[in-house]
């Protein structure tokens, strides 16, 4: 960004917050605009998170003037809005690699800076560990200013509410700014999104309330934070921002193919169904436009239930409308679904009620790193009995099993990755529960997919003479087919997008000893660690899973 300098004549300057606080304070609305410029330079061909950064822009500015971090404990919720945060603690002359392989994360790191003192990547958690500092140094007779930094769509998650309680009966000297900017990825929901109610909310919970109508005015935030560290108790200051303040898109002309992706695949499916089918309901976390179901809400707005940042309660809530006799579509991320493991357990599994669980961006995310990809489902749901666990290899197979799902009446899981691009008239196979399928006919080795990394298996097999089997379902395994598999092939290969422990590969293990049987099985997938940011195709070919990496696999 060296040729850039000229036009930030403060910001050169900055390199750690000690050079913030020379600055007076009648300087800090043109640094406000400087960050705001560098920012979009350095962000405008690398989507993620941008918008939400350039709101807190003067907010991150004051918090760093006032408080004496990073000696003083400051955490971002999620992250994702702390890119100003990188920016003005070391961080600026690497900033422009953020995201990309090998460079900053899109998160707060403890890794990257003294000055991330807690990671995140999930909402909701600022206030819970906040609070755990607070304790710990009260514990070794330590004093310092804890600030946690949240967002009124982050508010939405239950973890926050606890932790907001906990922190009204400890009495805590802790300072909670809530970001309120009226949005999460998309708009919030929840009754103090509707009403407000936040002096109420504080009053209730013995926290002092704050509010700064501008959170644009970087001085009167300054003179806010300023006033607040004279009291020694609880307190939450609300900062209203625009989010995205001086957003300058890019064109956004794009061609338009045809194709479609999962996601696309998914709300189209769901649309059709619903249509059918006046029971079918969709639910998610907050992930309307990330999910797809945009056009699904459209047509049914009656039918969508949008609860918040709260898996949890994502979860049991579609289980009781399942045991009301509707047929609830329950969307999740991945990643997310971990949040909710003892409500599929609990509320759904055990009590066999129909959900199906759609698990979006399964497998290698990209750019969001390790606290996103969504590697650790297959192995967690895998132990869980009496739920069907599925995963689709293409767009066709995805709308199949939606359709399955609906037939088969019990706890369902469909898991499949962000994007692809498919032909929206490709017939769509027959899935039934707990059945392979074959996809190509080969001799002396088999190769066995399991989801959509079977695209890259087939590019992989071209000019080689194997058979390959798409798996479809992990949970029942086809054991007469594949025991018969077995029999045929002295060398069978398994390939699968997820953490080795209780995936595709251990269960095939499992089965040929427990058959005795002498086929010589290698397996592959991700590696048993977490794996960092990139974009999907150069983490594809780190991991070994990409299709060079795995007809050499396939030749050996």
């Amino acid at each position: 960004m060296r040729y850039l300098c000229a036009m930030f004549p403060l910001l050169n300057n900055i390199n750690l917050p000690e050079d913030l606080r020379k600055l007076e304070a009648s300087q800090l609305p043109a640094l406000a605009g400087e960050l705001r410029d560098f920012t979009l330079q350095s962000t405008k061909t690398k989507a993620g998170h941008i918008k939400s950064s350039l709101g807190v822009v003067e907010l991150t500015i004051a918090l760093h003037y006032v408080f004496n971090t990073p000696e003083d404990i400051l955490i971002w919720d999620v992250g994702h809005q702390a890119y100003i945060h990188k920016i003005l603690t070391g961080r600026k002359s690497k900033f422009a690699g953020n995201r990309l392989m090998g460079g900053l994360s899109g998160f707060t790191k403890r890794a990257e800076s003294p000055y991330d003192p807690f990671g995140a990547g999930h909402s909701s958690t600022s206030v819970s560990a906040v609070t755990g500092f607070a304790e710990a140094d009260r514990l070794m007779g330590k004093s310092r200013e804890y600030i946690a930094v949240i967002g009124d769509g982050a508010l939405t998650g239950g973890e926050s509410f606890e932790a907001l309680n906990y922190l009204g009966e400890r009495q805590l000297n802790v300072t909670v700014v809530l970001n309120d900017n009226e949005s999460s990825i998309d708009e919030n929901v929840g009754a103090l999104a509707r009403y407000g109610g936040y002096e109420k909310l504080c009053e209730a919970l013995h926290l002092e309330y704050y509010c700064v109508k501008d959170g644009h005015n970087v001085e009167n935030l300054v003179n806010t934070f300023k006033a607040s560290r004279e009291t020694n108790r609880p307190k939450l200051i609300r900062v209203c921002t625009q989010k995205g303040k001086g957003w300058k898109a890019l064109s956004e002309n794009k061609a338009q193919s045809g194709a479609q992706s999962f996601q696309d695949v998914f709300s189209r499916t769901l649309i059709e169904i619903a249509k059918d089918n006046s029971k079918v309901v969709a639910v998610t976390p907050a992930m309307i436009s990330g999910g797809g179901l945009q056009d699904f809400k459209q047509h049914f707005p009656n039918r969508l239930f949008d609860v918040g940042i709260a898996e949890q309660h994502a979860v049991t809530f579609s289980a009781a409308m399942a045991a009301s006799g509707m047929r609830p579509f329950c969307h999740l991320y991945s990643t997310f679904a971990q949040r909710a493991y003892d409500q599929i357990i609990h509320d759904v599994v055990l009590q066999n009620l129909p959900v199906v669980f759609c698990l979006d961006r399964a497998g290698l995310v990209g750019e969001d790193g390790p606290t996103h990809h969504g590697a650790f489902d297959t192995g967690f749901l895998n132990t869980i009995p009496g739920l069907v666990l599925s995963a689709p290899i293409d767009g066709a197979s995805l709308s199949a099993l939606m359709r399955t799902a609906l037939k088969h009446e019990k706890p369902f899981v469909i898991r499949y990755p962000k994007g692809g691009n498919f032909d929206p008239g490709q017939p769509e196979p027959d899935l039934p529960t707990g059945k392979l399928r074959l996809l190509k006919k080969g001799e002396e080795k088999a190769v066995i997919s399991y989801g959509a990394i079977g695209q890259e298996v087939e590019q992989a097999l071209t000019g080689l003479p194997y058979s390959h089997y798409d798996l479809v379902f992990l949970k029942p395994l086809d054991e007469k087919a594949l025991l018969e598999i077995f029999k045929v092939y002295k060398d069978v290969l398994v390939v699968e997008e997820n953490s080795p422990a209780g995936g595709a590969g251990e269960s095939l293990i499992s089965l040929k000893n427990r058959a005795g049987s002498a086929v010589k099985l290698k397996c592959r997938s991700l590696p048993d660690e977490f794996i960092e940011h990139g974009s999907r195709a150069q983490l594809l070919r780190k991991t070994g899973l990409d299709s060079v990496s795995l007809q050499e696999f396939f030749r050996t």
